[in-house]
């Protein structure tokens, strides 16, 4: 099976919605909805914008992993979101605890400027 062009079948399924209901939420028929996941249609940046806003997602999401090997999952975006929300005397537990589990393995003085 050929890999899908993009994730907005994924992100759609994920957040619980038909393609009517993303259809109808960007203004946009079903048909074109269903075009645009199976990749017979260009995914321009304002089908991109619009659909992301729908799904409640960044529109980087939108990409194929393999385009996007850096897109964040649910579970990851929700765990910095929950740091972002954490005090600094949080974010020093969490990074200490982070350490203990899987090591940091990148050049100390990138640690220090991540830090600040």
């Amino acid at each position: 099976m050929d890999k899908a062009p993009n994730r907005i079948r994924e992100l759609r399924n994920e957040a619980g919605l038909s393609q009517q209901a993303v259809a109808d939420a960007i203004g946009v028929s079903k048909v074109t909805i269903s075009d645009l996941e199976r990749g017979k249609m260009r995914l321009d940046t304002d089908y991109m914008r619009r659909i992301a806003q729908a799904l409640g997602v960044q529109s980087a999401d939108l990409l194929s992993r393999q385009d996007n090997p850096y897109a964040l999952t649910a579970q990851e975006r929700a765990l910095i979101d929950q740091l972002r929300a954490a005090s600094d005397d949080q974010r020093d537990q969490v990074r200490k605890v982070a350490d203990v589990i899987v090591p940091w393995k990148g050049p100390e003085d990138e640690r220090d400027e991540a830090a600040a």
